[in-house]
Protein backbone atom coordinates (compact mmCIF):
# COMPACT_ATOMS: atom_id res chain seq x y z
CA UNK A 1 0.00 0.00 0.00
CA UNK A 2 3.05 2.47 -0.16
CA UNK A 3 4.66 3.76 2.79
CA UNK A 4 2.80 5.54 5.96
CA UNK A 5 2.47 9.12 5.07
CA UNK A 6 0.34 7.85 1.97
CA UNK A 7 -2.61 9.29 0.97
CA UNK A 8 -5.51 6.83 0.32
CA UNK A 9 -7.96 8.38 -2.10
CA UNK A 10 -11.00 6.88 -3.64
CA UNK A 11 -12.73 8.32 -6.40
CA UNK A 12 -16.40 7.51 -7.34
CA UNK A 13 -17.62 8.00 -10.68
CA UNK A 14 -14.12 7.74 -12.50
CA UNK A 15 -15.72 7.28 -15.62
CA UNK A 16 -17.62 10.21 -15.52
CA UNK A 17 -17.53 13.83 -16.50
CA UNK A 18 -16.11 15.16 -13.02
CA UNK A 19 -14.36 12.34 -12.07
CA UNK A 20 -12.63 11.60 -15.44
CA UNK A 21 -10.79 15.04 -14.83
CA UNK A 22 -9.99 14.31 -10.82
CA UNK A 23 -8.56 10.75 -11.69
CA UNK A 24 -6.56 12.90 -14.48
CA UNK A 25 -5.47 15.69 -12.45
CA UNK A 26 -4.51 13.13 -9.18
CA UNK A 27 -2.51 10.54 -11.78
CA UNK A 28 -0.29 13.96 -12.39
CA UNK A 29 0.11 14.44 -9.38
CA UNK A 30 1.37 11.91 -8.01
CA UNK A 31 3.47 10.80 -11.02
CA UNK A 32 4.97 14.44 -12.20
CA UNK A 33 4.82 15.91 -8.51
CA UNK A 34 5.13 12.87 -6.18
CA UNK A 35 2.54 13.56 -4.28
CA UNK A 36 2.10 10.59 -1.81
CA UNK A 37 -0.92 9.14 -3.22
CA UNK A 38 -2.17 5.58 -3.72
CA UNK A 39 -5.43 6.69 -6.13
CA UNK A 40 -8.57 3.77 -6.04
CA UNK A 41 -11.30 4.13 -8.20
CA UNK A 42 -14.71 2.12 -8.21
CA UNK A 43 -16.64 1.65 -11.34
CA UNK A 44 -19.20 -1.06 -12.92
CA UNK A 45 -17.22 -0.56 -15.88
CA UNK A 46 -13.20 -0.90 -15.71
CA UNK A 47 -13.48 -0.66 -19.19
CA UNK A 48 -14.71 2.75 -19.80
CA UNK A 49 -11.41 3.88 -17.02
CA UNK A 50 -8.96 1.98 -19.27
CA UNK A 51 -10.77 3.77 -22.46
CA UNK A 52 -9.51 7.33 -20.73
CA UNK A 53 -5.82 6.19 -21.15
CA UNK A 54 -6.13 5.54 -17.74
CA UNK A 55 -3.29 2.89 -16.41
CA UNK A 56 -3.22 0.74 -14.06
CA UNK A 57 0.07 1.02 -12.40
CA UNK A 58 -1.49 4.87 -11.20
CA UNK A 59 -4.49 3.82 -10.01
CA UNK A 60 -6.26 0.78 -8.54
CA UNK A 61 -9.74 -0.42 -10.30
CA UNK A 62 -12.13 -2.04 -8.05
CA UNK A 63 -15.31 -3.67 -9.83
CA UNK A 64 -18.32 -3.12 -8.02
CA UNK A 65 -21.78 -0.83 -7.42
CA UNK A 66 -22.49 1.41 -4.65
CA UNK A 67 -26.03 -0.04 -4.38
CA UNK A 68 -24.42 -3.03 -3.12
CA UNK A 69 -23.15 -2.31 0.21
CA UNK A 70 -20.06 -5.38 0.37
CA UNK A 71 -19.49 -3.34 -2.34
CA UNK A 72 -18.82 0.09 -0.46
CA UNK A 73 -17.39 -1.64 1.94
CA UNK A 74 -14.33 -3.59 -0.11
CA UNK A 75 -13.78 0.17 -1.89
CA UNK A 76 -13.75 2.34 1.03
CA UNK A 77 -11.53 0.01 3.57
CA UNK A 78 -8.13 1.48 4.38
CA UNK A 79 -9.37 4.82 2.09
CA UNK A 80 -8.20 8.22 4.16
CA UNK A 81 -10.26 10.01 1.53
CA UNK A 82 -13.35 9.12 -0.33
CA UNK A 83 -14.93 11.49 -3.53
CA UNK A 84 -18.14 10.75 -3.92
CA UNK A 85 -18.92 11.79 -7.76
CA UNK A 86 -21.58 9.40 -8.44
CA UNK A 87 -24.97 10.92 -9.94
CA UNK A 88 -28.07 9.08 -10.94
CA UNK A 89 -30.79 11.61 -11.96
CA UNK A 90 -30.86 10.98 -16.18
CA UNK A 91 -33.40 9.88 -18.74
CA UNK A 92 -36.91 11.70 -18.29
CA UNK A 93 -38.10 13.35 -15.85
CA UNK A 94 -41.04 11.34 -15.05
CA UNK A 95 -38.45 8.37 -13.62
CA UNK A 96 -36.22 11.43 -11.64
CA UNK A 97 -38.64 10.08 -8.54
CA UNK A 98 -37.18 6.60 -8.86
CA UNK A 99 -33.55 7.94 -9.71
CA UNK A 100 -34.14 9.83 -6.32
CA UNK A 101 -34.97 7.33 -4.42
CA UNK A 102 -31.75 5.26 -5.68
CA UNK A 103 -29.62 7.92 -5.17
CA UNK A 104 -30.50 8.33 -1.54
CA UNK A 105 -30.52 4.74 -0.96
CA UNK A 106 -26.85 4.64 -2.92
CA UNK A 107 -26.12 7.70 -0.83
CA UNK A 108 -26.78 5.68 2.64
CA UNK A 109 -24.54 2.65 2.03
CA UNK A 110 -21.61 5.01 1.51
CA UNK A 111 -22.38 6.75 4.49
CA UNK A 112 -22.62 3.85 6.77
CA UNK A 113 -19.77 2.08 4.84
CA UNK A 114 -17.59 5.32 5.27
CA UNK A 115 -18.35 4.83 9.08
CA UNK A 116 -17.81 1.64 9.80
CA UNK A 117 -13.93 1.71 7.53
CA UNK A 118 -13.34 4.53 9.68
CA UNK A 119 -13.11 7.23 6.51
CA UNK A 120 -11.69 10.63 7.74
CA UNK A 121 -12.67 13.15 4.73
CA UNK A 122 -16.06 12.72 2.30
CA UNK A 123 -15.78 15.18 -0.43
CA UNK A 124 -18.93 15.56 -2.23
CA UNK A 125 -19.77 17.78 -4.91
CA UNK A 126 -23.05 19.16 -5.21
CA UNK A 127 -25.85 21.32 -6.70
CA UNK A 128 -26.06 25.01 -5.94
CA UNK A 129 -29.71 25.98 -4.99
CA UNK A 130 -31.68 28.17 -2.93
CA UNK A 131 -35.40 27.89 -1.50
CA UNK A 132 -37.11 25.72 0.60
CA UNK A 133 -37.34 22.28 -0.05
CA UNK A 134 -40.72 22.30 -1.88
CA UNK A 135 -39.53 25.15 -4.02
CA UNK A 136 -36.82 22.64 -5.52
CA UNK A 137 -36.65 20.45 -8.55
CA UNK A 138 -36.76 16.67 -7.73
CA UNK A 139 -33.34 17.04 -9.40
CA UNK A 140 -31.80 19.56 -6.92
CA UNK A 141 -33.31 18.29 -3.89
CA UNK A 142 -31.60 14.90 -4.68
CA UNK A 143 -28.62 16.59 -4.64
CA UNK A 144 -29.33 18.67 -1.17
CA UNK A 145 -31.02 15.29 0.63
CA UNK A 146 -27.46 13.16 -0.85
CA UNK A 147 -25.37 15.93 0.78
CA UNK A 148 -27.40 15.50 4.17
CA UNK A 149 -27.24 11.69 4.21
CA UNK A 150 -23.43 11.45 3.65
CA UNK A 151 -22.65 14.26 6.68
CA UNK A 152 -24.37 11.68 9.05
CA UNK A 153 -21.23 9.57 9.26
CA UNK A 154 -18.92 9.79 11.09
CA UNK A 155 -16.09 11.16 8.38
CA UNK A 156 -15.78 14.65 7.86
CA UNK A 157 -17.73 15.79 4.83
CA UNK A 158 -16.66 18.84 2.77
CA UNK A 159 -19.44 19.71 0.27
CA UNK A 160 -19.13 21.94 -2.63
CA UNK A 161 -22.11 23.26 -4.37
CA UNK A 162 -21.87 24.01 -7.91
CA UNK A 163 -24.51 25.20 -10.80
CA UNK A 164 -23.41 24.92 -14.49
CA UNK A 165 -20.37 23.01 -14.76
CA UNK A 166 -18.93 23.93 -18.24
CA UNK A 167 -16.21 22.15 -20.21
CA UNK A 168 -16.17 19.60 -23.39
CA UNK A 169 -17.96 16.30 -22.40
CA UNK A 170 -20.59 18.17 -19.61
CA UNK A 171 -24.10 17.58 -20.13
CA UNK A 172 -24.95 21.29 -19.69
CA UNK A 173 -21.93 22.42 -21.80
CA UNK A 174 -22.89 19.46 -24.54
CA UNK A 175 -26.22 20.85 -24.86
CA UNK A 176 -25.82 24.52 -25.45
CA UNK A 177 -23.24 23.62 -27.87
CA UNK A 178 -25.41 21.27 -29.69
CA UNK A 179 -28.66 23.75 -30.10
CA UNK A 180 -26.79 26.83 -31.32
CA UNK A 181 -24.73 24.58 -33.80
CA UNK A 182 -27.45 22.75 -35.14
CA UNK A 183 -30.71 25.04 -35.09
CA UNK A 184 -30.19 28.75 -36.23
CA UNK A 185 -34.21 29.59 -34.67
CA UNK A 186 -34.86 28.15 -31.28
CA UNK A 187 -38.04 28.35 -29.48
CA UNK A 188 -36.66 27.76 -25.72
CA UNK A 189 -39.09 28.01 -22.58
CA UNK A 190 -39.04 30.39 -20.03
CA UNK A 191 -36.50 28.63 -18.22
CA UNK A 192 -33.61 29.95 -20.32
CA UNK A 193 -34.31 33.03 -18.53
CA UNK A 194 -32.99 31.93 -15.31
CA UNK A 195 -30.35 33.32 -13.60
CA UNK A 196 -26.97 30.61 -12.89
CA UNK A 197 -23.04 30.90 -12.12
CA UNK A 198 -21.22 28.61 -14.45
CA UNK A 199 -17.91 27.32 -13.83
CA UNK A 200 -15.43 26.04 -15.70
CA UNK A 201 -14.77 22.35 -15.40
CA UNK A 202 -10.80 22.87 -14.66
CA UNK A 203 -11.95 25.47 -11.68
CA UNK A 204 -13.98 22.46 -10.22
CA UNK A 205 -11.21 20.18 -10.42
CA UNK A 206 -9.09 22.61 -8.83
CA UNK A 207 -11.55 22.85 -5.39
CA UNK A 208 -11.90 19.30 -5.50
CA UNK A 209 -8.07 18.58 -5.43
CA UNK A 210 -6.92 21.40 -3.13
CA UNK A 211 -9.47 20.63 -0.75
CA UNK A 212 -7.12 17.50 0.27
CA UNK A 213 -4.11 19.43 1.12
CA UNK A 214 -6.04 21.96 2.77
CA UNK A 215 -7.33 20.97 6.47
CA UNK A 216 -9.83 24.48 6.75
CA UNK A 217 -12.16 22.71 4.44
CA UNK A 218 -13.04 19.55 6.69
CA UNK A 219 -16.38 19.37 7.28
CA UNK A 220 -17.71 22.16 5.50
CA UNK A 221 -19.92 23.44 2.71
CA UNK A 222 -18.38 26.25 -0.16
CA UNK A 223 -20.48 27.37 -3.07
CA UNK A 224 -18.10 27.43 -6.05
CA UNK A 225 -18.66 29.65 -9.04
CA UNK A 226 -17.36 31.68 -11.75
CA UNK A 227 -17.45 35.76 -11.53
CA UNK A 228 -20.32 36.02 -13.61
CA UNK A 229 -24.07 35.59 -13.32
CA UNK A 230 -25.42 34.83 -16.62
CA UNK A 231 -28.93 32.76 -17.96
CA UNK A 232 -28.81 30.13 -20.63
CA UNK A 233 -30.08 32.98 -22.99
CA UNK A 234 -27.16 34.78 -22.10
CA UNK A 235 -24.35 31.83 -22.63
CA UNK A 236 -25.91 30.57 -26.00
CA UNK A 237 -25.62 34.21 -27.43
CA UNK A 238 -22.03 33.93 -26.35
CA UNK A 239 -21.22 30.90 -27.41
CA UNK A 240 -23.02 31.86 -31.11
CA UNK A 241 -20.69 34.91 -31.00
CA UNK A 242 -17.54 32.91 -30.30
CA UNK A 243 -17.91 30.62 -33.11
CA UNK A 244 -19.38 33.55 -35.36
CA UNK A 245 -23.15 32.54 -36.10
CA UNK A 246 -26.00 34.28 -36.00
CA UNK A 247 -29.24 32.78 -33.88
CA UNK A 248 -32.70 34.00 -32.96
CA UNK A 249 -34.34 32.78 -30.14
CA UNK A 250 -37.54 32.90 -29.26
CA UNK A 251 -38.99 32.34 -25.44
CA UNK A 252 -42.67 30.81 -25.18
CA UNK A 253 -44.02 31.22 -21.39
CA UNK A 254 -44.43 27.37 -20.53
CA UNK A 255 -42.17 25.08 -18.93
CA UNK A 256 -40.79 22.21 -20.80
CA UNK A 257 -38.24 19.36 -20.08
Amino acid sequence: MGNAYERRILVTGGSGFIGSHLLTKLIEKKNVNHYPYHIRCLTRNKNSIMAQNKNEKDIEIIDGDLSNYNDCLNALVGTDIAYYLVHSMEGSTKNWKRFSEKEKATAENFSRAATQCGVRRIIYLGGLSYGKDEELSQHMLSRKQVGEILMKSKSKVTIFRAAVILGSGGGSFEMLRYLVERLPIMVCPKWVKNKTQPIFIEDVIEYLFRSIETEQTEGKVFDIGGPDVLTYFDMMKIYAKIINKSITITIIPVLTP
